[in-house]
């Protein structure tokens, strides 16, 4: 297969700008309710789409990949987001802006789902780094735009996420057309392998987002101060954290034979963080900020840092690279549909019952720690055989 190193910064910058189109929602909340006259359920739809599209288009995007190539998915990944964001900026009703993030949000299943295949059918060949560094990007642009949101108008930071993601998508449209004549037509047999690690995904995305959902909440209800204030600096902490611990720990894998070490590790610290987050947030261990910044940024870090190397474990388990794409779709799948779940079912409890809100937080991600000290390290032989 022809190496076409040079796709991978492209594709990992325009998944900055997906995470940047995405989260510069969260802090216009206010002012797009104003703006635009809707409820707070409907502005906050807006924002939970991306999910939504996640779960129901990975899999579409896994076979379109499988049979296609990467060429295609990533060029409607990229029309799909331009398009969406620029009318999002145009929008003067709700209506219009609701269609517009519906189109961009379909973006997102085409550009990270299949993630496994992007990577390997465009000849990139250290996975572990390059996947760290996709999902690294996209978290960085969650943070900036949740960070940078709040300082510029909701007019100015519609335009500038729009601009950006044009400029961007012309990079990855031109940097696509050197895989088109390598793509291959047919990929052999096509199929899904539901994956335990599937289940990694499923926890820590899940526990995450509901973490960012309720903190503000509960710690409301414990009267710490500036509770809101601090909800906020929370969520983009973890968002932090999560860039460069995929980064940093997907290129400290790509230097071992063997990162199950690695996954075991993470997989006790991600416990370690996460049971501190939940001990501050059911008011077991008294809240304080200084401790809240580091349970939150350390959960981010390592957390996420094991999900990436998680998600390019189940690519490895793919009988080739047309269904590796299908392997992380399934991933992202279980993933997003955690995030629909979860916080919804057990986040109001962590005021109504906290110790039976404890309780299954911790009943949850025992079952993914458990994962990585069950699983066999994959044969190298087998694993250059699939991802030929």
């Amino acid at each position: 297969m022809s190496q076409h190193p040079r796709l991978l910064w492209p594709y990992a910058t325009f998944a900055f700008v997906v995470g940047l189109g995405w989260f510069v929602l969260a802090p216009l909340v206010p002012d797009i309710i104003n703006q635009f006259h809707g409820s707070l359920g409907s502005v906050l739809l807006l924002i939970s789409l991306y999910g939504y599209t996640m779960i129901i288009g990975s899999l579409p995007a896994g076979l379109w990949i499988a049979k296609k190539g990467p060429q295609p998915v990533l060029r409607w990944a990229i029309i799909l987001t331009v398009v969406g964001l620029f009318l999002r900026a145009m929008a003067s009703v709700y209506s219009i802006l609701l269609i517009a993030q519906i189109i961009a949000a379909l973006a997102y299943p085409f550009l990270i789902a299949p993630i496994g295949s992007i990577l390997r059918l465009s000849g990139i060949l250290r996975t572990k780094m390059a996947t760290g560094l996709v999902i690294g990007c996209l978290f960085l642009g969650m943070a900036v735009s949740s960070i940078l949101g709040p300082h510029l108008s909701l007019r100015t930071d519609f335009w500038l996420t729009a601009v950006v993601s044009l400029i961007v998508g012309i990079w990855l449209w031109m940097s696509s057309r050197v895989i088109v004549a390598e793509a291959p037509l047919t990929l052999g047999r096509i199929r899904i392998v539901v994956s335990r690690w599937w289940l990694i995904g499923f926890v820590i995305s899940s526990i995450s987002v509901m973490y960012g959902s309720i903190s503000t909440t509960a710690l409301s209800h414990w009267h710490v101060p500036n509770a809101l204030v601090l909800g906020g600096v929370l969520s983009s902490l973890t968002f932090l954290g999560s860039a460069f611990g995929a980064i940093g720990f997907g290129w400290l894998a790509e230097q071992k034979n063997n990162s199950t070490g690695l996954q075991r590790l993470l997989a006790i610290l991600s416990f370690g963080f996460l049971l501190a987050c939940a001990l501050e947030l059911t008011g077991l261990l008294t809240p304080e900020a200084s401790a809240l910044d580091l349970a939150f940024l350390g959960f981010g870090i390592v957390g996420n840092g094991w999900y990436t190397l998680a998600l390019e474990r189940a690519a490895r388990q793919a009988q080739n690279a047309g269904s590796a794409g299908l392997a992380t779709a399934g991933y992202s799948m279980a993933s997003n549909i955690g995030v629909a779940v979860i916080p919804v079912l057990l986040g109001p409890l962590v005021t109504q019952r906290p110790l039976w809100w404890l309780g299954l937080v911790v009943l949850t991600a025992l079952i993914a720690m458990v994962v990585p000290f069950v699983t066999k390290q994959d044969d190298p032989s087998l694993m250059a055989h699939r991802t030929a």
